[in-house]
Order: C-alpha cells, then structure tokens, then sequence
C-alpha cells in the first residue's frame, strides 16, 4: 500500500493492448480505496474514512461493513479462513473472525499501519511506518511489537516505512518497503536481507514458488523461488507502481498511478492495459476472486472508491 507515497509518474513507453476494464461499483470522486483482498470468492475492500467492502461471489457485487470507529483510512486488509483484518491510521486494526461481526483490536502502536497479512493458521503480521512491525497469533485479536536492529538490516541505517506484508501457510514472513528492502523470516525473530536497492517497494505478491514486488520509476522485481532471490525485471515504465497479482502461472497484472501493465509469460514481457475512461485514475491494489463459473475476476481498487474489473 502507497497512499501516502505516491507522487506523479510518466506514462508506460509502450503501447497500449486492446484489453478492457469495465466499472463494477462506483464510489465518491474524493474518495479512494487503498487496499483488495480475497479467499477464494470472498472479498474485502478498505479505504477512505474507515471503509470497509466485503463480496461474497468473487466481486461481482459489494455491500458496505458495520465496522466500529469510522472515520480513520484504512490502508491495508487481508482475509483468510473466514477471518477479516484491517489495518490503518494511527496503528488501527479491526477484526473480524466471520468477516461479519467487526471489533477494534489494541494494536500497542499509534504508527500508520500500512499492510496486513494473514494465514489460515490465524497468523497476522502488521507493518508500518518507521519499521513497525507488529505480530499475531490468534488471528488479529492481540497483537506484539516485533523488534528489528534497523542499523543492521536497513541500508541507510533508519527505521523504513514498510509497505507490504505476505504471510505463508508455512509461517515464513516477506516484508517489502523502503530502500527497497525485503525481509524474509520463518520465525518472526531472525531477519534476513533478501533484497535492497535504491527504489522503495510497495506492493508485493507471493503464489507458490513465483513473487514479485513492485514500486517506484516503474521498478518490477521477481523471484522464482517463493522469495528467497530477486530480480529486476524491465517494465517499460516509469511509473509509480503500487499493486501486484500474480495466478503463479505466467499471468500478472500490476496496477499504479495512471497505469496498468499485464504480463502473460511472468514478467518478461509487458503490454499496458487500455484504460480508456480511467486512464488518469491511480489503481492502488490488484487481487482476484473466484468467480461462479470456477474462474478467476480480476479486480482493482483506488481513485473515487472505485472497483473495477480486467476483462482480459
């Protein structure tokens, strides 16, 4: 998740394909949300002054959450084995272990929460600005500060703003922000570099054996080993890139500020996707859901609350 960090961005030097995005729900031209997330034909949505959307058949349609203290953004969300988190402003988190009935849990920490992850063992780790990282194991309902020696593991020394969290099922933990800087640990304790450089990293997606991060200048970063190594990949943009998903099968889509490239072979080609009317909107989060027919819809979220679906 970017929100905070996104600033302009020039366009993909490539042209476009006839691919097509079609408006599945509209929202408020002020309003944004910032992160998407499904299991299986289950979705959350998360956004502007504390919303929250949740889909039941894949995202074809949305409804609005009764969720408690409205009015911090929320940035980050994730779902899993029925269980919704949402993470926000001011070190909020909320709960819900039906996805339904929604409680604020004490995050201990008053930091931007920026992302959340979350397995089906009830696994959850939040993080933020400033290096925070905070840990679950009861599904969100408590939560522990995880200490990190910065000096160490940061290449400039500081605390980064961490943007992106993946949790697996095996319990290892990939973190992406700042620098960009990607953390590995299988245990929350012991912290390993798989990844720095110069451009910060604000989105990041994990399927299987095949990851990969995305941010600044158009930078796209790839693993073919579930996380461990990474390398660039050439995007042919410039742009400010915020969100990632991948099928783990060849197919990714990443989405940003004023672009949306599609790859059929893992990333080693691009085309960008023919936004038409929402061209200059900022996509902030990629997810998909299983649709009725067994399928996968492919869903993005951002500029004016709005969901909108790749047809192809």
């Amino acid at each position: 998740m970017a929100g905070a960090a996104l600033a302009a961005g020039a366009a993909p030097a490539f042209a476009a394909a006839a691919d097509a995005l079609r408006l599945v729900r509209s929202g408020v031209a002020h309003d944004m949300l910032f992160d998407l997330a499904f299991d299986g034909p289950r979705g959350i949505a998360v956004g502007s002054y504390g919303s929250v959307l949740l889909s039941d058949d894949g995202g074809a349609a949305w409804r609005p959450a009764d969720v408690p203290g409205a009015g911090r953004a929320l940035l980050g969300t994730a779902i899993s084995g029925g269980r919704c988190l949402a993470v926000g402003q001011g070190g909020s988190i909320l709960v819900a272990d039906d996805c339904r009935r929604w409680r604020a849990a004490d995050s201990g920490s008053g930091e931007r929460l920026m992302a959340v992850g979350l397995n089906a063992h009830g696994l959850a780790y939040a993080v933020g600005a400033f290096g925070t990282i905070l840990r679950s194991a009861d599904g969100g309902h408590t939560w522990q500060a995880v200490a990190v020696d910065w000096s160490a593991k940061s290449p400039s020394g500081a605390e980064p703003h961490l943007y992106a969290v993946h949790v697996a099922e095996d319990g290892t933990v990939t973190l992406a922000g700042e620098f960009g800087l990607i953390l590995r640990s299988r245990d929350g304790a012991d912290w390993r570099v798989a990844h720095a450089g110069e451009q910060s990293l604000f989105g990041l997606s994990i399927a299987g054996g095949t990851a990969h991060a995305v941010g600044q200048n158009g930078t796209v970063l790839a693993s073919d080993d579930g996380g461990e190594t990474w390398r660039p990949l050439a995007s042919g943009s410039s742009a400010i890139l915020t969100g990632v998903w991948s099928d783990g099968k060849g197919r990714v889509v990443v989405t940003g500020l004023n672009a949306v490239l599609q790859s059929g072979d893992g990333g080693r080609s691009w085309r960008r996707v023919d936004a038409g009317a929402h061209a200059q909107a900022t996509h902030m989060a990629v997810a998909a859901g299983q649709s009725a027919d067994g399928g996968q819809r492919v869903l993005m979220v951002g500029s004016a609350a709005a969901v909108i679906e790749l047809l192809r």
